[in-house]
């Protein structure tokens, strides 16, 4: 195997490098939508996607009643984004960060349709993603795009500039999903 082989990784430092992210699922902000079962069955169904697909998850006790909150570990090849080209090195980070946590977003959004229903789903998720303090809103749907992690990088970038440029695998990382109660029947 010649020493350029894309088999062989040896030569590359910091190939794995591993990446906390805390995820945290609270209610809608409206009260009347409050529904603490809900967050709970969403939040337990996407740690158990996230172990299957061989996430480590650690629950975080927080001492407070409701919400849910979970520190999850994974491992990201940090050398692809390290060796692209030089506009998105500038990136390199948050494009790391954004393509580790889309698929913890869509893990809590197929747990919160399993737990729903399609009918059931009446708004869309609210997802505050935090790095190192600094953070933006987006609303489930813009997550199943498919070159959400750039464009997420972006986003981030316009909104803030200096801290995207600091941002690696080693940023504190939060994401917030506010769910949405279930959709409620009408009484008669």
């Amino acid at each position: 195997m010649d020493e350029h082989s894309t088999s062989d990784f040896s030569h590359y430092p910091n190939i794995l490098q591993e990446l906390m992210v805390t995820l945290e699922l609270v209610a809608s902000e409206d009260e009347s939508e409050g529904d603490p079962a809900l967050v709970l069955a969403v939040g337990r169904d996407t740690v158990i996607a996230l172990q299957q697909e061989g996430y480590i998850v650690h629950p975080v006790y927080t001492g407070q009643k409701g919400g849910f909150l979970v520190e999850i570990v994974t491992q990201v090849m940090q050398f692809i984004w390290n060796y692209h080209e030089e506009i998105i090195a500038d990136l390199s980070g948050l494009v790391t960060i954004f393509g580790t946590i889309i698929p913890t977003i869509q893990k809590m959004l197929q747990a919160h349709e399993q737990n729903v229903g399609k009918e059931g789903v009446t708004k869309p998720i609210k997802i505050k993603i935090e790095i190192d303090g600094a953070s933006i809103m987006i609303e489930a749907p813009d997550i199943m795009q498919a070159e959400s992690a750039l464009k997420l990088a972006y986003q981030y970038q316009s909104v803030h500039p200096n801290t995207a440029l600091q941002a690696t695998t080693n940023s504190n990382i939060k994401v917030q999903g506010q769910i949405p109660g279930r959709k409620r029947r009408k009484r008669r």
